[in-house]
């Protein structure tokens, strides 16, 4: 089995607990108005472009086999709707204007490089976390990673949104640990509005996690305007209530940190304000929380 991934990061300190290695899987059936990972929302390798670093040689352009890269106006102009990322490009870029965001490699390959540092994970209580986009777009693949990482004695984590089939869900849950479960926002409507999917699949997969003793990190994206209510607030809280599974409540305040990727990858930026959530925002968010009854806030 195979799969594409666009990134390993090691020495993790925010996906879990412990020191940990996320491996970023992409695809994702969500188009959240706030994500600052657009690489990982297509699931083939995508080209990106820095204009900034570009010195216009053009000795790209003759390798690109389906005239994605053309000289227009004395400067180098990237057609995106042509381009397969094969990559043929990137090694004619002597400043690394060109950049591809995704490869495709085995899960046996992925886990022997996390391997290398059992070390890390075995004193601070680590191990892997499989984010992106979202590993359950790439079911399979996501299966052998924690499968392959839990043979060789790793502790597991996988971010979701849960937004699959709960057959899908109930596999994953065998080899996996510990859920990093994303609660978006508690209306259906707004749900849809802002993601692009509706909710009632994602609570349903939520549940049975919950209710079949699988242990949850509910990491709750708070995003001005979107969802920063009251009503939504109350959502977090009853959640964290109702369920034993659940472990933790995360407050992730919006960031803007990879808003200029979309410019890169020739994608439209979302409408959204993208200004970066004062930490004194952040901190009377979770004080509205613990006033709610939920006594799990991660501080």
């Amino acid at each position: 089995m195979k799969g594409f991934v666009f990134d390993i990061q090691k020495f993790a300190l925010h996906d879990g607990p412990g020191i940990r290695t996320t491996v970023f899987l992409k695809g994702c059936e969500l188009r959240c108005q706030w994500c600052c990972n657009p690489e990982s929302q297509l699931q083939p390798p995508q080209l990106a472009f820095d204009v900034k670093k570009c010195t216009h040689c053009f000795e790209c352009i003759e390798s690109c086999r389906y005239g994605a890269l053309k000289k227009a106006e004395n400067k180098l102009s990237v057609d995106f709707e042509k381009c397969t990322g094969c990559g043929d490009c990137v090694s004619h870029c002597a400043p690394g204007a060109l950049k591809i965001f995704g490869y495709e490699t085995d899960a046996h390959s992925v886990i022997k490089e996390v391997a290398k540092d059992k070390a890390y994970f075995g004193n601070s209580g680590g191990g892997i976390t499989l984010s992106g986009g979202d590993p359950v777009f790439q079911p399979e693949f996501a299966f052998d990673l924690l499968q392959v990482a839990k043979e060789n004695g790793i502790h597991t984590c996988i971010e979701t949104s849960g937004h699959c089939k709960p057959e899908i869900i109930a596999k994953l849950a065998t080899v996996t640990d510990l859920f990093l479960f994303d609660f978006k926002h508690y209306k259906n409507a707004d749900h849809v509005k802002f993601t692009g999917v509706p909710n009632d699949i994602l609570l349903a997969n939520l549940d049975f996690l919950c209710r079949n003793n699988h242990k949850v990190i509910l990491r709750c994206p708070i995003i001005p305007g979107v969802n920063d209510s009251l009503e939504h607030f109350k959502a977090i809280a009853e959640l964290s209530k109702k369920y034993d599974s659940i472990q933790m409540v995360e407050v992730m305040p919006f960031h803007d940190w990879g808003f200029h990727k979309y410019e890169l990858l020739g994608m439209k930026r979302p409408d959204i304000d993208s200004s970066t959530i004062p930490k004194e925002t952040a901190a009377k968010w979770r004080d509205g929380l613990k006033k709610l009854g939920c006594t799990k806030i991660k501080i």
